[in-house]
């Protein structure tokens, strides 16, 4: 199984900065055995969409680690 980024290719109804620029989209991650199962997931998901499509592109996540930095009091406070 491969990872997939997808997105959804109607416009949202709703204001966002993805509203009408699908680069602003986060997209869902899916796990999936090819491009087209990948697809039918994210129909599965949004029936009624199917007609304007989703974008499919093979991903590969990789890990974050999160760092706190936390500023010292200056001694002057």
């Amino acid at each position: 199984m491969r990872e997939y980024r997808c997105t959804r290719n109607a416009l949202y109804s709703h204001d966002s900065t993805g509203k009408n620029d699908l680069r602003e989209r986060q997209g869902h991650y899916i796990w999936a055995i090819n491009e087209e199962a990948a697809w039918q997931e994210m129909a599965r998901r949004y029936p009624d969409e199917t007609e304007a499509g989703f974008t499919v592109q093979e991903w590969e996540s990789f890990n974050v680690t999160v760092v706190e930095i936390r500023q010292e009091e200056s001694e002057n406070e």
